[in-house]
């Protein structure tokens, strides 16, 4: 945006008396957010008043909502290590209004040895993607960096669904806080950053992921092979008849090696398995470790940001328990 462009839009929407929202609606992102910047500095310096700035700064703030819910592509930058959104220090997204901008903001970085990939969203990917920050547990976004850049909340464009009322069963399982503390800790790891103070923040996002590994409800692959197929309630719960067996999904690796796999959510399931063809089981990551007794270990998301639990990181898991546990007593 040139200089003319934003004393136009400046003294347009800044300086000439009340915004007609219908004109506000044809600006586009970039500039809506040049208007929130402007009119902070308007109300620091006292141009504005007070309440007319932030009347202002709301009116701009709905439209910019509105614009980025209807836009007719977003660009959100993922961390080609992880393959999945980066996540920056301050814990936010990053999401660009435009290709330039994004393309900039890859190149820049690319520079500074962050690996980005830019995806771009297209309308109607839009609130999907919004949703999909909600099963990842990532609630901020920061909208157009390197350029007039602002930071929204993931709710302000998509409200978490409201689960009132609706039996348990029915509800998806979803680990927010797991996905969320796997993509830290592994985003982390792979930037390869060997100060003192990177070691003690892996370490600290190692202990984050590990207790939402032990808090995690897990969804398990399943068959069951009925003599005689049984119909659901009305609530959905299935009565298993005598005889039927349960069938767990196995993976096979190296060295004829055998995992039980579990998933995070319904998004990573279907990343393997076909949930026409299979069902799934509620499991406790107590459950994976009996049901995996016989196998070389668990895997969770195999397909998306794997974690491989074998004889190693069960003893990890166990340090880690029995640390908190000392540092529980301690308190």
């Amino acid at each position: 945006m040139n200089e003319e462009r934003k004393n136009a839009v400046g003294v347009k929407f800044l300086l000439n008396g009340p915004i007609a929202m219908e004109q506000c609606r044809e600006l586009a992102i970039q500039e809506l957010i040049f208007l929130i910047h402007s009119a902070k500095h308007f109300r620091k310096e006292q141009t504005l008043t007070g309440q007319d700035a932030d009347e202002k700064i709301q009116a701009f703030f709905t439209v910019l909502k509105e614009k980025v819910k209807d836009a007719e592509a977003l660009y959100l930058a993922y961390d080609k290590h992880t393959n999945y959104p980066y996540v920056d220090a301050d814990d936010r997204v990053w999401m660009f209004s435009n290709e330039q901008y994004a393309a900039s903001a890859e190149d820049y970085f690319r520079q500074q040895l962050l690996m980005l990939e830019m995806k771009k969203i297209g309308r109607e990917e839009i609130l999907g993607t919004f949703a999909e920050l909600h099963i990842l547990g990532l609630s901020k976004v920061l909208l157009d960096n390197g350029q007039y850049h602002i930071e929204i909340d993931r709710d302000d464009i998509l409200p978490p669904p409201d689960w009132t009322g609706i039996p348990e069963i029915n509800i998806p399982v979803t680990n927010p806080r797991l996905q969320h503390a796997l993509i830290r800790f592994f985003q982390t790891l792979h930037s390869r950053q060997d100060g003192e103070a990177d070691k003690q923040l892996l370490h600290a996002l190692e202990g984050q992921m590990l207790e939402e590994v032990l808090q995690a409800k897990y969804l398990l692959p399943m068959q069951l092979l009925e003599k005689k197929p049984a119909p659901s309630d009305e609530q959905g719960i299935k009565t298993i008849a005598e005889g039927t067996e349960i069938r767990f999904g196995v993976l096979g690796a190296e060295n004829d090696s055998t995992w039980l796999p579990a998933f995070t959510d319904w998004p990573e399931f279907e990343k393997v398995y076909d949930k026409t063809v299979w069902s799934s089981n509620v499991a406790a990551f107590g459950d994976l470790l009996a049901l995996s007794e016989t196998m070389n270990g668990i895997v969770v998301n195999c397909a998306g940001i794997p974690l491989r639990i074998d004889e190693n990181n069960k003893k990890v898991i166990e340090a880690y328990i029995r640390e908190r546990n000392e540092a529980g007593a301690r308190e």
